[in-house]
């Protein structure tokens, strides 16, 4: 149970500071939101070191999960959710944690784990950023804009992860821009969030296939 608390104390600290720069520095949410997203992949990616038992991880997801509904419903941490677009990020990010941690421990591979949550993490928001900075090819997709410019940054940012991970596999590099294509496009076609299901779904999927190409060839 020591873990569990260290991890809520840093989450904590996490949110008073992400609150303070909402309401203190006037930083407006998306870049606030932006902000927990990354910070808390980050944390994540350190959850198969230091928690071992799948109740543990059960638990530090469900109250995760029941600390937004909390919020959301009491218009609390408005760092998060004072987003005027309907969203479903920040459940879904709890869901998926606890997703990708039981299919690592169940395939015996972390790489499960760390690859799904890590392209989220960064690419994610990095086509966010790029596509906002630059606006290029704007589409509206569901009712939500997105970029052209923001799916090329997503494309390059994931496909360097994954050339990073399969490097000493040659045999599987050839997939890899077809494994970076799929989840781009995955982000581009999901909005309110269900990008953050969907893209690591998708990089699990991939994973699976790129292990088969590795061991057959």
């Amino acid at each position: 149970m020591t873990i569990l608390i260290i991890y809520s104390i840093i989450y904590i600290g996490l949110f008073s500071l992400t609150e303070w720069l909402y309401h203190q520095q006037k930083i407006t949410v998306e870049h606030t939101r932006k902000m927990v997203h990354v910070a808390t992949g980050f944390i994540a990616l350190s959850f198969p070191i230091f928690i071992t038992a799948l109740w543990q991880m059960l638990v530090l997801c469900g109250s995760f999960l029941l600390l937004m509904s909390l919020c959301e419903k009491m218009n609390w941490l408005k760092s998060i959710t004072s987003v005027k677009r309907k969203s479903y990020g920040s459940w879904l990010f709890a869901l998926i944690v606890f997703v990708c941690y039981f299919i690592q421990q169940q395939l015996g591979s972390p790489l499960y784990f760390y690859l799904p949550i890590l392209i989220l993490s960064i690419c994610d928001p990095v086509a966010a950023i790029i596509g906002k900075r630059f606006n290029y090819q704007a589409r509206s997709v569901f009712g939500q804009t997105k970029t052209i410019g923001g799916s090329i940054a997503f494309f390059v940012s994931s496909l360097i992860i994954l050339c990073g991970f399969y490097f000493q596999y040659q045999n599987a590099l050839l997939y890899l821009p077809l494994f970076a294509l799929s989840v781009t496009l995955l982000e581009f076609f999901s909005t309110k969030g269900w990008d953050n299901l969907t893209i690591p779904l998708g990089v699990v999927a991939n994973i699976f296939i790129v292990s088969n190409i590795i061991t057959i060839i």
